[in-house]
């Protein structure tokens, strides 16, 4: 595990601007196509928080990266893609969404790290969409915009049921 964790460190991570970035899995590098194509603000670039394995400074990189408003800190919780991309869209399948596990990963890392403010409001985001739809549909969905109050795709899903195991978390985290 320390191996890995000492690869991503020095794979993934881009100490430029701050984030942790998909590499070419044959060259290790940014570059799958074009230079530095691969460089995308994914929230998978948050993960290293929930494994444990950034250092402080990293978190504090990482955090300042999430709480920017242009990017992942939207007002329905964290987006798989940062909104100012290109390929930002808050009602596709993948490219700008919540979806709810992702988001309970990001939150278990801010609170590992000692962030609880920001995980709390990070899940009160979450947890604002979910229950307006709730309230509209009585369903749980499998994604969520980020920007607005919609659900989408496929009904039912039990992983959005994770909202309240992240809510429990932030209530917890404030009493240890």
């Amino acid at each position: 595990a320390q191996q890995r964790a000492k690869r991503i460190n020095q794979t993934m991570w881009d100490e430029a601007t701050g984030f942790y970035y998909n590499v070419d899995k044959k060259t290790h590098t940014f570059t799958f196509k074009k230079e530095n194509d691969l460089k995308r603000e994914e929230i998978i670039g948050f993960l290293p928080l929930w494994a444990g394995i950034a250092g402080d400074d990293q978190a504090k990189r990482l955090l300042k990266k999430l709480t920017d408003p242009k990017k992942f800190w939207r007002q329905y919780g964290g987006p798989t893609l940062a909104a100012d991309d290109s390929y930002y869209n808050p009602k596709g399948y993948w490219n700008g969404p919540v979806w709810i596990q992702w988001d309970y990963l990001i939150e278990r890392g801010l609170l590992d790290y000692g962030y609880k403010n920001e995980a709390k409001e990070m899940v009160d985001r979450v947890a604002a969409n979910m229950i307006a739809q709730l309230k509209k549909d009585h369903n749980f969905w499998e994604l969520y915009s980020p920007d607005e109050q919609w659900a989408g795709f496929h009904k039912t899903y039990i992983w959005a049921g994770l909202i309240t195991r992240m809510m429990m978390d932030v209530e917890h985290a404030g009493k240890k």
